[in-house]
């Protein structure tokens, strides 16, 4: 078994876009790592997009994220740079598992597979048929957290210093995996996550009074 962590960066489709009903954005980016049994970066893929229904790169986006439009402009199609990407997830020949920081990558990457008409082959199914991990969802379940957190926000909790930049797929996958690795090993999570638990588990409501207020200030009459 190998574990691959995904992450996509988007870019807004044009508002005359024929596909904006239904796509809201595009893929530019896409950047993974696969990890070995033992949870261990073995492998790392990176590929920009070439968006199809776009105005441009909008400011915004590029600012957060670094990307340009020269930087797509050569970059292949969605369908070439999912093939490639699938491709890389099957080139060792064992069974993956997908994971990304939260469902909205899946979901994109389906959107646009059903908007621009992505034929997925036999070998593919089982990449692109399931939908992948949400370790996001996984992370704050276990914490008991309500609202999601983000990834440089969890990464924070865990003690763990986001390595590279914010919103660089490739980046922002290999983070999501050094969380992945922490949250699954259990010597290391009693060392860091474990702590959060037990800081945010309910107590006694006699505790809980004495850590809000100080009563040694009270003098009785």
């Amino acid at each position: 078994m190998k574990y691959v962590v995904v992450d996509l960066e988007m870019n807004y489709t044009s508002r005359k876009s024929e596909v904006k009903r239904n796509l809201k954005m595009e893929t530019i980016e896409i950047g993974a790592v696969m990890l070995d049994e033992k949870l261990q970066e073995i492998a790392s893929f990176r590929t920009y997009v070439k968006p199809e229904y776009s105005d441009g790169i909008r400011k915004k986006i590029s600012e957060l994220t670094g990307i340009t439009d020269d930087m797509v402009a050569n970059a292949p199609s969605f369908r070439e740079a999912l093939r490639m990407f699938t491709t890389w997830c099957r080139g060792t020949g064992d069974e993956v598992k997908i994971y990304a920081w939260s469902d909205s990558d899946y979901n994109q990457i389906f959107g646009e597979m059903l908007a621009k008409q992505y034929e997925i082959t036999d070998a593919e199914r089982p990449l692109l048929e399931n939908v992948w991990d949400d370790f996001q969802k996984e992370f704050d379940s276990y914490l008991g957290f309500e609202r999601r957190l983000s990834l440089s926000m969890a990464l924070d909790m865990a003690g763990v210093a986001f390595a590279g930049r914010a919103h660089d797929a490739l980046d922002d996958a290999r983070n999501t995996a050094e969380l992945l690795h922490i949250f699954k090993d259990r010597d290391l999570f009693d060392k860091t996550l474990r702590l959060i638990k037990e800081a945010m588990e309910p107590k006694e409501i006699g505790d809980t009074l004495g850590d809000l207020f100080d009563f040694s200030a009270i003098v009785c009459a």
